[in-house]
């Protein structure tokens, strides 16, 4: 993988096991030694320690475990012995624990001793969470795990450099489409009952992604169309005054979708009330409008019902894909903010991109 700051490829070994400090809510895409460097600048010019890339306050101890790690760095190091032969000695004798994050946030823990290949590890995942491995994407250092090798091996976890205290990221797939599936729109449909406090709005939002993680569009009751993404609509507010339901529909065809327009994140806020448990019976449908009866989608709204908005799902394009494929991943991550002031939000996804 690439530094952000030298922007030379790297071995995922060459940069930290972990975040930098226990404030930081990503994964580095600083290589140690561009890490150490930053640091030493930070301490000669006696400014207050701050992480390079999310600006939160650094302990001395977490810059000196990080020299630590530098210091110990088995690629500064110049091996004689039989590689495979330590790989295999690093397999057999690694001890500790190690996490798996769900988009949601969810953290489960697991023991390098007990779990020693990719496939034990997804076997140990659908136990913990009803997950199925075939379903299961799992990413570290911007690397997927992968169950088998090209020789048809099992690869190991120590293949993918997973040591201890390292954090590797769970997707959730609960449907991929594909042009066999001939599924070339997606229909978002939310209902939501009005609060005790009278009529409110329970924003449906559809933000677009471009492939280098950055915003392009947002889809909501205020801005239902945009002359360049003529593919992607939203209904506005539909409100049913005499029943006390309000409607929100958002619809989009994947097929004419930009070709830099890679993710697309759906997004649920309260407007007026101070959470989504606020509104009385809510419930949404994604489906193909072919096919409706298929839910593509299987998130709870109550699972946020304490919270102001929640990022549901993200429908992303395979981009290693040349049939232009895409996949629909289960999120669930609470976050602040709602269609009036939307930055929370985009901080959140911002957040869930850089892990």
């Amino acid at each position: 993988m690439k530094c952000e700051n030298c922007q030379i490829d790297k071995l995922s070994k060459e940069f930290p096991v972990d975040t930098i400090g226990k404030k930081c809510c990503h994964i580095p895409s600083f290589c140690l030694k561009c890490l150490i460097n930053y640091f030493n600048v930070q301490k000669s010019n006696q400014t207050q320690q701050k992480c390079p890339e999310c600006e939160v306050i650094i302990s001395k101890q977490e810059v000196k475990n990080l020299n630590l790690a530098w210091e110990k760095a088995l690629f500064r190091i110049n091996l004689t012995k039989n590689k495979n032969k330590l790989i295999l000695n690093e397999a057999t004798t690694a001890k500790g624990d190690f996490y798996v994050i769900l988009l949601s946030g969810t953290k489960l823990n697991f023991k390098l001793e007990e779990i020693k290949s990719v496939e034990d590890l997804k076997d140990a995942i659908e136990k913990k969470t009803k997950v199925r491995t075939n379903k299961q994407r799992l990413i570290h250092k911007g690397d997927e795990l992968q169950t088998l090798s090209t020789q048809g091996t099992k690869n190991q976890l120590s293949d993918y450099s997973i040591v201890a205290e390292s954090h590797i990221q769970l997707m959730v797939l609960l449907y991929s489409i594909s042009k066999e599936l001939s599924i070339s729109s997606l229909t978002f449909d939310l209902f939501w009952g009005y609060p005790l406090s009278g009529k409110d709005f329970l924003d449906g939002t559809c933000m677009l992604y471009t492939s280098d993680g950055n915003l392009y569009r947002t889809f909501d009751w205020s801005k239902r169309y945009y002359a360049d993404v003529p593919n992607v609509s939203h209904s506005g507010d539909i409100m049913d005054h005499a029943n006390k339901r309000g409607h929100h529909c958002i619809t989009a065809k994947l097929n004419l979708m930009p070709s830099h327009v890679t993710r697309l994140y759906f997004v649920l806020s309260a407007y007026n009330s101070p959470n989504i448990g606020c509104f009385p019976n809510p419930s949404f449908k994604m489906y193909d409008p072919a096919d409706p009866d298929v839910q593509l989608c299987s998130y709870t709204i109550q699972s946020a019902a304490t919270s102001p908005a929640v990022i549901m799902c993200v429908v992303e394009k395979n981009e290693k894909d040349d049939k232009g494929n895409w996949n629909i991943f289960e999120i669930g991550r609470l976050s602040d903010g709602n269609a009036k002031h939307y930055q929370p939000i985009i901080e959140t996804i911002s957040n869930i991109n850089d892990f």
